[in-house]
């Protein structure tokens, strides 16, 4: 009985084959043909899942936010359990933070993208941007946090989520080329959020 294919599966392999270019060398030495001799598959084979670069670029980009995505689902959810705002957002800011081998991978495939877009002038409409989604979740924990007077009234709710997750993505460059190790950088992120809320417990 031939071997069942799972496409899926298959397309997942190709992302990480273009994730190890990426990570390494940067987009500009992705190719179909790179990343066939780096999977170990034939142009035939690859091309019948990603007919071109862009489309391959597309689903690798989809498939970088869905392994963000999960990589933060565990630990915000943990944080949210405990109905504190700070700790909630503790937990989205450190997540964004490579602190692995496997993270690093991804964050420099992250970093490569927006290489990529810097060059072309723009993001491309069909990836779906990151930061955004960060930033709305920053405003919702402090929104709550200032209803229960726990960060102070004036507060301008979307320019400090702004604030933090620049201060994050600035962060995320610097460990990928060791400014700061992971320590120092929730060291950082701890004394941004102590600021915000006085002198609360962490």
């Amino acid at each position: 009985m031939p071997k069942r294919v799972d496409h899926e599966e298959k397309r997942r392999d190709l992302a990480e084959a273009l994730f190890r270019i990426a990570s390494t060398r940067g987009l500009q030495s992705v190719t179909l043909r790179a990343v066939a001799a780096e999977a170990g598959v034939s142009m035939f084979q690859i091309q019948y899942y990603f007919p071109t670069k862009e489309e391959m670029l597309r689903h690798a980009w989809q498939r970088i936010t869905e392994l963000g995505a999960e990589r933060a689902g565990h630990r915000i959810t943990e944080a949210m359990r405990t109905g504190d705002e700070r700790a909630v957002m503790r937990a989205c800011l450190l997540a964004v933070l490579p602190t692995d081998e496997r993270s690093r991978v991804l964050c420099a495939v992250q970093i490569a993208y927006f290489a990529l877009d810097v060059t072309r002038g723009g993001q491309s409409p069909d990836q779906q941007a990151m930061m955004p989604f960060l930033v709305r979740l920053l405003v919702d924990q402090l929104g709550l946090a200032r209803k229960r007077d726990r960060v102070p009234p004036h507060l301008d709710l979307q320019l400090e989520a702004d604030a933090l997750a620049t201060m994050t993505g600035g962060l995320l460059s610097a460990m990928l080329v060791d400014v700061y190790d992971a320590k120092q950088a929730e060291e950082i992120v701890d004394y941004r959020l102590g600021q915000l809320f006085g002198s609360e417990a962490g």
